[in-house]
């Protein structure tokens, strides 16, 4: 019973945080089979509600982790960790490519923002001694994903997203904005220096071409 609150509040967490989605992408039903027992169960029952669909005008995005592996390896691999090697798959991410990351031994414990190449770690084992604790990890991460936290915020501290999508139009499920030239070649984080990407390409692009910084937090 309360594995299944603890289910249940994830989905109402979302809706409280982001409303309906905008944009509905129906899962394959095959993810479903390929990840039972890989993720946990309450990852799954935001799919079957959700899907992988965006939020708020594309602000924020539940990811298809097989679509979205390939840049979660490119910005995982070599990647040296307090906790030893590991293996990631993507959760969530936001229109500006900031994605939220599953291992099925620390939970969402990392963070990636390929902008600005830091990679945010925080290891807590406590996440995943059992079932119940796993579920109330991915609660609290969920819960922890807000408009303000996942915006970029440009050299006045100006929100970029309202100002971006009312430029270019939102991101759909396979695309991203990026800034132009990259902020790692001296690009500025401003809302005319943002284009749209697909989302492959530029996070491979942006992980060959920025210095990572991996910045640990406390658990």
């Amino acid at each position: 019973m309360e594995l299944r609150l603890i289910m249940s509040r994830i989905t109402q967490a979302v809706l409280r945080n982001w409303g309906r989605p905008t944009f509905l992408v129906e899962p394959p039903a095959e993810r479903f089979a390929q990840f039972r027992g890989v993720l946990p169960p309450a990852l799954l029952d935001v799919w079957s509600e959700f899907g992988f669909s965006g939020f708020d005008d594309g602000r924020w995005w539940i990811c298809d982790p097989v679509v979205w592996q390939p840049a979660v390896d490119a910005w995982t691999a070599g990647l040296e960790l307090p906790g030893g090697p590991d293996s990631w798959i993507a959760v969530t991410r936001s229109a500006f490519g900031r994605m939220k990351l599953w291992s099925a031994s620390t939970g969402l414990s990392l963070t990636v923002l390929p902008y600005l190449g830091w990679l945010m770690y925080r290891a807590s084992p406590r996440q995943v001694v059992d079932e119940t604790a796993t579920e109330k990890a991915m609660y609290v991460g969920f819960l922890g994903q807000t408009k303000d936290n996942l915006d970029v915020p440009d050299e006045d501290g100006d929100n970029l997203f309202p100002q971006v999508l009312g430029r270019l139009g939102p991101v759909a499920a396979d695309t991203m904005y990026g800034f132009v030239p990259a902020p790692a070649l001296g690009g500025p984080l401003a809302a005319d220096h943002v284009e749209i990407f697909e989302a492959d390409v530029h996070m491979q692009l942006l992980s060959d071409l920025t210095p990572r910084q991996v910045m640990e937090r406390a658990a």
